[in-house]
């Protein structure tokens, strides 16, 4: 194997392993925190509180209402038991209940806008409600196979853990350490290109007859002249 076959194989383990990190590190983010289910939450937490409130407005007024009931009933009692006789007070008397009986009336519009405000407020709770407990099942469901996924790609990176390890051993040194560094430099971690149609795949220049033959033999390590990297003809 020639020193450039081994960096590359080396390559592609360490690939290999970026694209199973990147993968945990998405994995850990969504098993963190779901955005769709953070958001049913808020919107079921909000028609909460909007059912709440507004039961609690319409509470208010039904006892109002209870209040002005007694207070009619208690004033036409003293109205019409004949325990009033001074005619202004009899017309003031009159005069209040009328105000109460308003009064009475405009609560009943209030109650009732508020009733019918109630019960849709009720059906979007119970619709968030649902919502949200079937996005508490997907996002379960969903965590179960991304642990699963999880658990796979731990497995699957020990392996080349020690595929790698192992490699290293038969590589120089001094390869290992141009290598790594060329690929820290590099932001899709490709430090090895391969030759394609006399050209260097990752930037395209056009490698020299020399530099071809090099890359072939492996005897040195053939450097791309455009981007730095180590060259491999396979």
């Amino acid at each position: 194997m020639s020193r450039a076959e081994s960096l590359y194989r080396l390559q592609l383990l360490d690939l290999e392993l970026d694209r199973a990190r990147r993968r945990l590190h998405e994995i850990e983010t969504l098993l963190a925190g779901n955005p769709a289910l953070d958001h049913t939450r808020n919107e079921a937490a909000q028609a909460d509180r909007a059912l709440r409130l507004a039961s609690s407005e319409l509470k208010s007024l039904e006892l109002e209402s209870q209040a002005l009931d007694e207070k009619i009933a208690t004033e036409e009692q003293r109205l019409y038991a004949g325990q009033i006789r001074n005619p202004k007070e009899m017309l003031d008397l009159q005069q209040e209940l009328d105000s109460l009986k308003r009064r009475r009336g405009a609560l009943d519009d209030q109650m009732l806008a508020l009733m019918e405000q109630v019960e849709q407020l009720r059906a979007d709770h119970l619709r968030c409600r649902q919502a949200l407990a079937q996005a508490e099942r997907n996002f379960a469901e969903d965590s179960v196979h991304l642990r699963a996924e999880c658990e796979k790609l731990q497995a699957a990176m020990e392996g080349e853990l020690e595929q790698r390890e192992a490699l290293c051993r038969s590589i120089p040194a001094q390869d290992i350490a141009l290598y790594s560094a060329i690929r820290a430099k590099k932001p899709n971690g490709v430090a090895v290109a391969l030759i394609k149609a006399g050209a260097c795949s990752q930037c395209g220049e056009v490698a020299s007859s020399q530099l071809v033959q090099q890359a072939h033999t492996g005897v040195a390590l053939a450097i791309c002249s455009n981007c730095g990297r180590i060259l491999y003809a396979r």
